[in-house]
């Protein structure tokens, strides 16, 4: 399990992750717990994006490993990215985690529907996106997110350190991390060390070559 928190700046987002792995028998009782190793994390920087996810291990492999998403165009943000992320990033993913058979029925059953079993936080031009399980998107008016096992005690603790007042990145790092570290204390499936990661709107000039 895991949790995972994001906070939406101005012109930046802060995500930050915790390293616990556990694994479950069929009802849900957690038969081992360790550590992702040195290196590796649950957050996968790809291209221009930063994707974490909570769930399944494989929807982590396949983000960092094999997942190949569209490159958005430069200064897209707004109704045009979110355009963007619905009409290009969606079908990119739903495509890859069918074609690696990560989808609820198998692909081939004639009742396949659009579905896997994780929840993708998604973070692309400084802004963030959380997928469900159903590949729909929103984004959250609070600018405050967590995701996973423990993302109850983390957006308490992120809701009671922020005061919903306007952070920079440095700020968010430090509170999301605190955070974590709270929902490590009463969430058995959260536990350290932590990663952060900071992803800014860039602004691209273009320039005239001289006639």
């Amino acid at each position: 399990m895991t949790t995972i928190v994001g906070v939406q700046g101005d012109g930046f987002a802060v995500i930050c992750v915790d390293s616990r792995i556990s694994a479950m028998d069929i009802t849900g009782f957690a038969t081992q717990i360790g550590t992702l190793k040195e290196g590796s994390s649950k957050v996968a920087i790809n291209g221009k994006y930063l994707l974490g996810a909570a769930g399944d291990v494989r929807a982590i492999n396949i983000l960092h490993h094999v997942f190949q998403p569209p490159t958005p165009p430069a200064n897209l943000k707004g109704k045009k990215l979110d355009q963007f992320f619905t009409a290009k990033f969606i079908p990119a993913l739903r495509e890859c985690f069918d074609i690696q058979g990560y989808s609820i029925p198998d692909r081939d059953d004639k009742n396949h529907i659009a579905e896997h079993g994780s929840t993708i936080l998604v973070v692309v031009n400084g802004v963030i996106y959380i997928v469900d399980g159903d590949y729909s998107w929103a984004s959250d008016a609070n600018s405050i997110y967590a995701i996973g096992s423990g993302s109850s005690y983390a957006l308490g603790a992120m809701q009671v350190l922020t005061h919903n007042k306007k952070q920079t990145a440095q700020q968010a790092k430090t509170n999301a991390i605190k955070a974590l570290t709270v929902s490590a204390r009463f969430d058995p499936y959260t536990g350290p060390p932590y990663h952060s990661y900071v992803q800014e709107y860039e602004v691209t000039t273009k320039t005239r070559k001289p006639v």
